[in-house]
């Protein structure tokens, strides 16, 4: 998989190229402390971290930009990279150890519940950079809690078909069978791939399917909990993926004790092209 940045480096590289020219504001018209010219955001980001900075000025600041959020995507850029140095230390504590991907999916939670608290927040609120990344801090934790849970495929089916098939290819082999088999819809397979295989940020798997970062998460935990119990069970198994429709599964097929006597082909498949697999 080729590197790429973050989400919470790429959001910061945004800001960083905005601010001194599209994102400003007038001292005076924010707060009678501040000096009567144009500040950048990125001035006002070190009027925020200064612990010598009023909290009615802070506040003021954070006011004026989640209100031009509301409006404009260049100031929702705006007020993450305000809270930027807040949410870098939410992630550092929760991505500590986890694998690159892992670090993806908190950042990409942690970005999707500050857009929403920038949405949906309470203006009038006193300590409001507290209020605006609270809630990422827990939301967080807990997408670090399931990556460390998430399951993984381990039975021996599994490590037979990475050895004789190759790892990528068995494993999109092993979701045409669990769609084949029933364990997943055809949704649940790609988006379990695209975010686990293809480096596909959740938050962009929620945008596509047109549900909140929350209920994507969710819908993926489940179903790869389903898959890891089916696999393991056998219930599924790579042959799977070369049924017809309408076709028992390969695990069934030629079972002892079924009382069935296994059909004899008398003319040769080879010109039939394998069926799609997904």
């Amino acid at each position: 998989m080729a590197y790429s940045l973050s989400p919470l480096t790429v959001i910061e590289n945004h800001f960083t190229h905005l601010a001194p020219t599209h994102l400003t504001l007038t001292g005076s018209t924010v707060h009678s402390w501040l000096q009567d010219r144009t500040y950048s955001l990125y001035e006002l980001r070190e009027v925020l971290m200064d612990e010598n900075s009023p909290h009615e000025v802070k506040d003021a600041v954070l006011r004026h930009a989640v209100r031009g959020a509301r409006f404009s995507q260049d100031w929702m850029v705006g007020v993450l990279g305000l809270c930027m140095p807040a949410l870098r230390s939410i992630a550092r504590r929760a991505c500590r150890g986890l694998t690159p991907a892992g670090v993806d999916e908190v950042e990409s939670a942690i970005v999707a519940e500050a857009i929403h608290r920038v949405r949906t927040i309470n203006t009038a609120y006193a300590g409001l950079a507290w209020y605006l990344t609270r809630s990422a801090h827990r939301v967080a934790l807990s997408t670090r809690r399931r990556e460390e849970n998430a399951p993984r495929p381990t039975s021996e089916s599994t490590r037979l078909a990475a050895s004789t098939s190759g790892e990528e290819g068995s494993v999109e082999m092993l979701f045409a069978a669990a769609v084949r088999s029933g364990v997943l819809s055809r949704v649940e397979a790609r988006l379990i791939f695209q975010t686990r295989m293809e480096g596909l940020p959740l938050a962009e798997a929620a945008k596509d399917l047109g549900v909140s970062y929350r209920a994507v998460a969710k819908r993926r935990e489940r179903a790869e909990a389903r898959l890891v119990a089916a696999v393991d069970a056998g219930e599924v198994v790579i042959a799977d993926a070369f049924v017809r429709p309408g076709e028992p599964p390969a695990r069934c097929r030629g079972r002892l004790g079924s009382g069935a006597e296994p059909k004899i082909l008398t003319a040769s498949m080879s010109y039939r092209p394998f069926p799609v697999a997904c």
